[in-house]
């Protein structure tokens, strides 16, 4: 699978989120995320532009936990990168099995979320602890698949809400000044 996403920094959360339900965007919920990211023995993933992280998910109702691993940027204009992620059951017996293994810790990143779909978009609006708030709207497509039109409709979705810069490629690690 590959996320097609674009991230861009946001002024005022309310006026995009009155935006987007303008345009026939559904809510689908509200959570809180914890991510604490790792970086491998063998390559520096600052330097291969890849990501290791255990995610937490809480909202009301649950809390979920996932693995994922975000290979390299794959053009200039986006976050577009291949994402693998699995559910996992105990995120401590994770952390503790890449540890053994000598991946290290960097950073732990939380935000607050609150989703919305359209169509097949995913639209986040992300209160980000310590670095500021975010939109980021983001589609996927199968691997090997062209990102042109996924990537075109992110961009228009961004003029009709009213953002046409402040888009940001790097991740909220890097915002936070962890490489």
């Amino acid at each position: 699978m590959i996320e097609v996403e674009v991230k861009a920094h946001a002024t005022n959360l309310n006026e995009i989120e009155e935006k987007i339900v303008e345009l026939g965007a559904s809510r689908e919920g509200e959570e809180y995320q914890e991510d604490l990211y790792f970086n491998a023995p063998h390559r520096d993933f600052a330097q291969t532009d890849e990501a290791l992280r255990i995610r937490k998910i809480k909202n009301e109702n649950s809390e979920e936990t996932y693995i994922t691993y975000k290979g390299a940027k794959m053009d200039k204009v986006s976050k577009t990168r291949k994402e693998v992620e699995v559910a996992v059951e105990d995120p401590s017996k994770v952390a503790d099995i890449l540890q053994s293994l000598s991946f290290r810790p960097v950073a732990t990143v939380r935000k607050n979320r609150i989703i919305y779909t359209l169509g097949e978009l995913i639209i986040t609006l992300d209160k980000v602890h310590g670095v500021g708030d975010f939109v980021e709207i983001e589609i996927e497509t199968a691997e090997g698949e062209d990102t042109k039109e996924a990537l075109n409709e992110i961009f228009g979705t961004y003029s009709k809400i009213g953002i046409e810069n402040g888009f940001e490629r790097s991740s909220y690690l890097e915002l936070m000044g962890i490489h």
